[in-house]
C-alpha cells in the first residue's frame, strides 16, 4: 500500500509492507525525488491526498476572479451570482429555450477574469446548454479554466453555483497536479473530503471534492496509528493547522460545507481550519498570512518554526533561527498560536488530542498544557497524512440519476443507457438496487471486493413524468456511499 500527501511545503510518501516506511521531500522536488527512491513506482497503485486546494482557496479566492455564467430560466433572480444568459432546460431535462451565442460572446469580451463557471439550473437532468456555452467559452479560455455545474450533482441551485465557482478557481491547479502525478504513478486515486476514493478524471471536473482531503487523511492516519476512538487530531502543516474531531472511532462528516462563507454541495470531514502553520511569517510579534520557508530550512523570513526554535526546541538548523539578525517577539507569536489552538479545542470539548505534522512533538505539549487536556504523539507523526491515505478503505460516493422517459442513466456525471425499460415506472427499491449494482461494479474496478457490502443511501428523490395526462416515465436521483474508514494492515 502506498499513500502520498502533497502539501504546500512538502510531499510525504508512506509505504506499508512488512513495516512502515516514510519518505519526505520538499514540495518543489517531492514527487520526482520520491519516484527515484521507490523501485518500479509506476507499477504501484497509490492513494493521494492533498492540502493544496484548501490553501489555494484560502490564499487566492479573491485574486482569481471568476466569470460566472448562469442559465436559470424563469423564476428567481440570480443576478447577484453572475451574468444571466438566455436559455432554459426545465425540471424534466427538456430544452425549452436555446442559448444566444452572440450574448455569450459579448460577455466574454469583459476583461479581468481568470476562469469561468457555467451553471444551468437543471443541468443535472440535461447538461446540453452548459456544453453549448462551454464550446463558445473555449474560444477565449483553456478547458482547464472552465467548470460546469452538472459534474457537481445535486439539485440545490445556489449551492451548486457556489460549488462550481470554487471548482473554476481550483480546476487548473488540480488538472496540472494530476498530470504531474501521472508522470510517475499512472494508476492512482484521490482521497476526497468525505473519505471516498475517486478517480482523477472525476476529480478534475469537480475539484472541490479535495477541499478537505488532507484533513480526512489526518483523521484516518491518527485512527490507524493510535487506535484512539475519541479525540481531536491536531494536524500542524506548513500553511495551516486543522482540528479534526474523532467520535466512536470515526471522524464526523458534514453536508453542505461552507467555503469562504458560501454554502456548497461538498460533503466533508468536519474540521476547524486555523490559517497558520510552520511556514507562517511572523511580523511585529504576530503571525501573518504571509508564507515563507523557515530560516531553519534555508528560508529568508522568520516563521513560526523559527520561533519554536527560539523557545528552546531544535528543528532543522535551529542555530540559524536563533541568530536571525532582526529582533522578533518570538515568544509572543508562539503563545498566540498556542492560545488560538487551545481555545478551539475547548470549544470542541476535547478530552484528548493526537498530534500530527512535523511540528507536533515540539508544540503539541504546550497546546495540551494550555488547554488542560492529555495528548498522544504517534511514532510516525510526520507521516500521518500519507499513512492515512495508504490505509484508507476503498470507499466511493455515487450520484446516480435515472430518466426512464429518455432511457438515460447518469453516474457521477457519466451518461449511460438506463437499466430500465423506456417509459417504465420502477419502484423505489428497484431504483436503489440498480444504483447499488452500479456502485458494486465501480467498487470492484477499484479493488474493493471485500468492502462492497457496507453501502449507505445518503439521499433519494424521484417524481413521475406526466405529459398529456399520461405517465411517460420517472426521474430519480440517488446518492449512496460505501462508508469510508480505515482498513486493516496485513503485514507481508
Amino acid at each position: 500500500m502506498i499513500g502520498i500527501n502533497i502539501g504546500g511545503a512538502s510531499v510525504v510518501c508512506a509505504m506499508l509492507e512488512d513495516e512502515i516506511k516514510i519518505l519526505k521531500k520538499p514540495a518543489e522536488i517531492g514527487l520526482e525525488a520520491i519516484a527515484n527512491e521507490i523501485k518500479d513506482i509506476s507499477k504501484h497503485k497509490a492513494i493521494v491526498s492533498t492540502s493544496l486546494p484548501m490553501n489555494h482557496i484560502l490564499m487566492k479566492y479573491e485574486k482569481l476572479k471568476t466569470l460566472v455564467l448562469l442559465i436559470p430560466g424563469p423564476g428567481l433572480n440570480y443576478c447577484s451570482y453572475g451574468y444571466i444568459l438566455k436559455g432554459y432546460v426545465n425540471h424534466r431535462g427538456d430544452v425549452v429555450e436555446r442559448i444566444d451565442e452572440k450574448e455569450v460572446r459579448k460577455i466574454l469580451e469583459i476583461p479581468g477574469y481568470s476562469n469561468v463557471a457555467i451553471a444551468s439550473k437543471f443541468s443535472v437532468r440535461n447538461p446540453i446548454l452548459e456544453e453549448e456555452v462551454k464550446k463558445i467559452v473555449l474560444e477565449k479560455f483553456e478547458e482547464k479554466k472552465i467548470a460546469l455545474s452538472n459534474f457537481v450533482g445535486g439539485l440545490n441551485y445556489p449551492a451548486r453555483i457556489n460549488t462550481t465557482i470554487i471548482n473554476a478557481k481550483l480546476k487548473e491547479m488540480i488538472w496540472n497536479l494530476t498530470d504531474e502525478v501521472k508522470k510517475f504513478i499512472p494508476n492512482f486515486y484521490y482521497l476526497t473530503s468525505d473519505g471516498s476514493i475517486s478517480m482523477p478524471n472525476i476529480v478534475i471536473e469537480n475539484p472541490s471534492l479535495l477541499y478537505n482531503s488532507s484533513s480526512v487523511a489526518s483523521a484516518f492516519g491518527a485512527m490507524f496509528l493510535t487506535g484512539i476512538k475519541d479525540c481531536v487530531v491536531v494536524d500542524i502543516g506548513g500553511h495551516s493547522t486543522n482540528l479534526i474531531p474523532i467520535e466512536n472511532g470515526k471522524p464526523r462528516f458534514v453536508d453542505f460545507l461552507e467555503i469562504m462563507g458560501k454554502r456548497t454541495l461538498v460533503r466533508s470531514v468536519e474540521a476547524i481550519v486555523i490559517p497558520f502553520g510552520g511556514n507562517s511569517v511572523i511580523s511585529e510579534g504576530r503571525l501573518t498570512e504571509e508564507l515563507c520557508k523557515p530560516i531553519a530550512f534555508g528560508g529568508e523570513k522568520f516563521t513560526l518554526t523559527d520561533a519554536i526554535n527560539c523557545i528552546g526546541q531544535e528543528i532543522g538548523d535551529f542555530k540559524a533561527s536563533r541568530s536571525f539578525e532582526e529582533k522578533v517577539d518570538y515568544d509572543v507569536a508562539v503563545q498566540q498560536f498556542v492560545s488560538l489552538v487551545a481555545e478551539n479545542l475547548k470549544e470542541l470539548d476535547a478530552k484528548m488530542i493526537v498530534g500530527s505534522g512535523y511540528l507536533a512533538p515540539f508544540i503539541i505539549p504546550e497546546i495540551a498544557k494550555k488547554a488542560k487536556i492529555s495528548y498522544v504523539i504517534p511514532k510516525f507523526y510526520d507521516g500521518v497524512r500519507a499513512i492515512g491515505s495508504a490505509v484508507s478503505r476503498i470507499s466511493l460516493t455515487l450520484h446516480a440519476r435515472f430518466d426512464t422517459e429518455k432511457g438515460v442513466a447518469i453516474y457521477n456525471g457519466c451518461f449511460e443507457r438506463a437499466p430500465f425499460r423506456i417509459g417504465s415506472l420502477p419502484k423505489d427499491d428497484e431504483i436503489i438496487e440498480a444504483a447499488r449494482k452500479k456502485m458494486i461494479e465501480i467498487a470492484k474496478s477499484l479493488g474493493a471486493e471485500e468492502e462492497i457490502e457496507d453501502i449507505k443511501v445518503l439521499d433519494f428523490y424521484s417524481f413521475t413524468i406526466v405529459k398529456g395526462g399520461i405517465k411517460r416515465g420517472l426521474i430519480a436521483d440517488v446518492t449512496m456511499q460505501i462508508e469510508p474508514g480505515v482498513r486493516r494492515w496485513k503485514k507481508l
